[in-house]
């Protein structure tokens, strides 16, 4: 049985919680156990580039990270999902892949397969999402995890616009079963 971390970039619940919500609903029902955790609403202090994590592989603030780290580590694969502002991702999500470094330093993240969504409020022709898939592909590229599937959900301006999505979302929760179970 896989276990997926659903990982969301916004504070709202709007279109990036609604999304997670319903990836989460459809992997269910094929037995894929799902966690839900929004990181700018968890006390999430900075990354101060102190470095000491690159020595020990903890880092020495104590803050929800930790219990998100070990939620990490249990994981089979990692969801990212973000609203897209000014064509990339969202500051919570970045301070969370920051947080993230003692698990780079150490190797825990090689080969963990990563799935990047992006939100965007306007139209793929205007590019509004891409510097968030590239942002996303950067972080996994660096810390050596395989990204398995990207994805890019277009015309998003209202919180409840992902909803009207649903055989998007359907194909994409299908996708995502088959890149993880393999």
């Amino acid at each position: 049985m896989s276990k997926v971390l659903i990982i969301v970039g916004s504070r709202r619940e709007g279109n990036s919680f609604n999304l997670a919500n319903k990836l989460k609903e459809e992997l269910k029902k094929d037995r894929i156990i799902s966690k839900i955790i929004t990181p700018g609403n968890q006390k999430i202090y900075l990354c101060t580039g102190c470095m000491d994590c690159d020595e020990n592989g903890i880092c020495d603030f104590k803050d929800d990270m930790e219990d998100n780290i070990k939620k990490v580590l249990e994981s089979d694969a990692l969801i990212f999902i973000t609203p897209t502002r000014w064509n990339t991702l969202s500051g919570d999500l970045k301070i969370f892949m920051d947080r993230l470094n003692p698990l780079y330093t150490k190797g825990s993240l090689k080969d963990k397969k990563m799935i990047s969504i992006a939100i965007a409020s306007k139209g793929k022709e205007e590019y509004s999402s891409d510097g968030a898939i590239s942002a996303l592909s950067s972080f996994a590229d660096s810390s050596k995890m395989k990204v398995v599937l990207t994805h890019q959900f277009n015309n998003c301006l209202d919180c409840a616009d992902i909803l009207e999505k649903e055989d998007e979302i359907k194909k994409l929760a299908s996708d995502i079963k088959k890149k993880i179970s393999c």
